[in-house]
């Protein structure tokens, strides 16, 4: 009699299961030319455990045009220019006064036509399109991280970009160790992938009809069949 009644109990049994999944958003930087704010979604703890958070940065960065003027007491002949680029990424933070998750310099030589060009002193030389390497960084963070709970929630985590641009001269004349004029145009484009890896929140599914069809036909028959059970020593007790 056990056997056929766990068989129809089992009938209405469900499975609770519970499984990995990832949620993915992109930030897109668009262009920014000093210092942006972004804002991206936290980690909604209604669908499970937050177990990982994955932070994939593409960054690219060009000088559309820059110039230098000499202000040195004397002509100077310039050899080289070196451009650099810093750009600084801050999660979480509102302005640069949170963590620095990311950060990249980068440097770019150029060297005048003809191999060095002279300039009076009040005179400028003028570059276009300089473009520096591309970056990319992956950063993962787990609970063991101070700032994983600020990822969670359901408001937003704020992000900051800095993007900075610079140019040293090489040169020698007179007076070529005190000052210049620089004039840069740069931008930085990109964005940051977020990736949140978590474990599911448990899911019990509902039977569907058929099954509980079954099921409550299995215990008809369960119940029908201890009845008879009961009933046949009674017969046989009249007889």
């Amino acid at each position: 009699m056990k056997k056929p009644l766990l068989l129809a109990l089992a009938l209405f049994t469900t499975a609770v299961a519970s499984r990995a999944d990832v949620i993915t958003q992109t930030v897109n930087f668009g262009t920014v030319t000093g210092g942006t704010q972004f804002y991206f979604d936290q980690f909604d703890t209604s669908l499970g455990t937050l177990n990982e958070v994955t932070l994939s940065w593409t960054v690219n960065s060009s000088i559309s045009t820059a110039s230098i003027t000499n202000q040195n007491t004397g002509t100077v002949t310039v050899s080289k220019i070196t451009f650099t680029n810093t750009v600084e990424g801050y999660v979480p933070s509102v302005g640069d006064t949170g963590d620095l998750v990311a950060e990249v310099g980068r440097t770019k030589n150029h060297t005048p036509a003809g191999g060095t060009v002279t300039l009076n002193q009040g005179e400028s030389y003028t570059v276009e399109n300089i473009v520096f390497n591309g970056f990319t960084q992956t950063d993962s963070y787990t609970s063991a991280d101070a700032n994983f709970t600020d990822f969670q929630g359901t408001g937003s985590v704020p992000l900051y970009l800095s993007n900075t641009f610079g140019a040293t001269p090489t040169a020698s004349g007179s007076g070529s160790t005190t000052s210049w004029l620089t004039s840069i145009t740069g931008s930085t484009t990109g964005n940051l992938q977020v990736t949140y890896s978590y474990t599911a929140a448990p899911i019990a599914p509902v039977p569907e009809p058929p099954a509980v069809i079954l099921g409550g036909a299995g215990l008809l028959f369960v119940a029908g069949f201890a009845f008879k059970k009961r009933a046949k020593p009674a017969v046989a007790a009249l007889a």
